[in-house]
């Protein structure tokens, strides 16, 4: 676990301040872990102490060199990156190259997860014929049992509400039994895209998918085996866009709900 380099500490007591369940406790004017106590492992001691006397697991606790510098403007950026993002359907042929994606991802570990369990695990398609099958199987679903007909009605018309026409898809699953496994793939899910459309990479939440994945065993066929108690929580078209070149911000209907008490 977490360990103090009781020779490097000069004792300024920072990393106490942050425990967000008091796993340091001072002893003799510095601090060690208390006894009986489990870490979260979210290492704000470490992102707080001057002198890098924290290690986890007998390695550093936080990345190299200092923090970025952000630029003055940094948060119109940001704003403005927020408006401009948006759901595409319409991919051109090339695929994201897996660098990106994996980068995006990475990211992903920094997002707020629920005592920092990151639950969230991912699957990529990349296999044109396996998007294929999927959707063979989705629309096998919808003529049976009559469940979402649009589904079926939009793709009879070159529609394809389901997954667009992506030529890569992404599936996040989490275990079942995690604090939060919804809320915390969300988040994740959340962070990546924001990074993927700096990207330059076009991304649509993919919720028809994300729902007869877990539903349908002739998808699940087709993909990785999932842990035992894991479901799918998530899903993502991907891809560069094509044909939908945006010229301004729409309006949102349902604004912000703001009460203060």
């Amino acid at each position: 676990m977490i360990k103090v380099d009781r020779e490097k500490c000069i004792g300024c007591k920072a990393c106490l301040a942050v425990c967000p369940f008091t796993v340091l406790e001072e002893v003799d004017g510095k601090p060690q872990r208390a006894k009986r106590k489990v870490c979260l492992k979210c290492m704000h001691c470490g992102a707080v102490c001057p002198t890098g006397a924290i290690t986890y697991r007998k390695n550093p606790a936080v990345l190299e060199g200092g923090l970025p510098v952000l630029g003055d403007d940094f948060d119109k950026d940001l704003k403005n990156h927020i408006l401009m993002r948006r759901s595409y359907r319409h991919f051109r042929e090339e695929q994201v190259p897996r660098s990106i994606i994996e980068e995006a991802l990475g990211l992903a570990a920094w997002a707020p997860s629920a005592k920092n369990q990151h639950p969230t695990k991912w699957i990529i398609i990349e296999s044109q014929d396996t998007i294929n099958k999927i959707m063979d199987c989705i629309l096998d679903c919808v003529e049976k049992t009559g469940v979402s007909p649009e589904i079926a009605s939009e793709f009879a018309i070159g529609n394809n509400v389901v997954m667009g026409n992506a030529k890569t898809l992404l599936l996040a699953y989490a275990w079942d039994r995690a604090i939060s496994p919804e809320t915390d793939t969300a988040i994740a899910m959340a962070t990546a895209e924001l990074y993927l459309q700096a990207k330059g990479v076009g991304t649509c939440w993919a919720g028809y998918l994300k729902r007869m994945c877990n539903n349908l065993a002739e998808i699940k066929a087709l993909l990785p085996e999932l842990p035992e108690d894991n479901s799918f929580y998530g899903a993502f078209m991907l891809g560069y866009p094509e044909g939908e070149d945006y010229l301004h911000i729409p309006q949102r209907v349902n604004k912000a709900d703001i009460q203060y008490v």
